[in-house]
């Protein structure tokens, strides 16, 4: 076999075990908000924080699956219309079928584990498990400020940055 052949069977090998881009529910980083500003169930306000313009939140009564569980609540962060981050709330007690769902989509990932007290001082391990792709990130931590809730982020670790740079750049001058 050529040379130039085994690149390119190398090159389709590797191609075809990449992971699927980082996203949740069909969103990545990047995303425009149109789907979720046009979805009627949820409600979308301007808003000014480090990686967003937009938040947009789920509507009481609605709900939204995350690998089959109930979330108890989902956000979706804009800047300029396009995707930075999303945050999911859900059950602790399903922590483990999320992350599974989420390993056998993105493969293994980094597992960080520490030490929190709840506040009548009984220790738990809190696991964090997170995959990157570039700039995306996506973070599931067991314990999420309540001891029976859990969150998954999906991020775009370069907004906050990238937006910062752009308030601080004056404009170009009209010549």
């Amino acid at each position: 076999m050529k040379i130039w052949q085994l690149l390119l069977a190398s090159l389709w090998v590797a191609s075809a075990n990449a992971a699927e881009p980082l996203n949740l529910k069909g969103m990545a980083p990047g995303s425009p908000s149109t789907r979720i500003v046009q979805d009627p169930r949820f409600d979308c306000r301007n808003t000014t924080t480090p990686t967003a313009d937009l938040v947009c939140t789920l509507l009481p009564k609605q709900q939204e699956t995350l690998a089959g569980v109930t979330l108890h609540a989902l956000y979706y962060f804009f800047d300029r219309g396009r995707l930075t981050g999303i945050v999911a709330s859900l059950p602790e007690s399903e922590f483990r079928a999320v992350t599974k769902a989420l390993e056998s989509k993105y493969g293994n990932a980094v597992l960080q584990k520490t030490s929190i007290k709840t506040l009548d001082g009984k220790a738990h391990e809190n696991h964090s498990l997170s995959w990157q792709q570039g700039p995306v990130k996506l973070t599931a931590e067991r314990y999420a400020g309540q001891i029976n809730r859990s969150i998954i982020r999906l991020t775009d670790t370069t907004a906050a940055e990238r937006i910062r740079l752009r308030k601080t750049t004056p404009p170009a001058q009209d010549l």
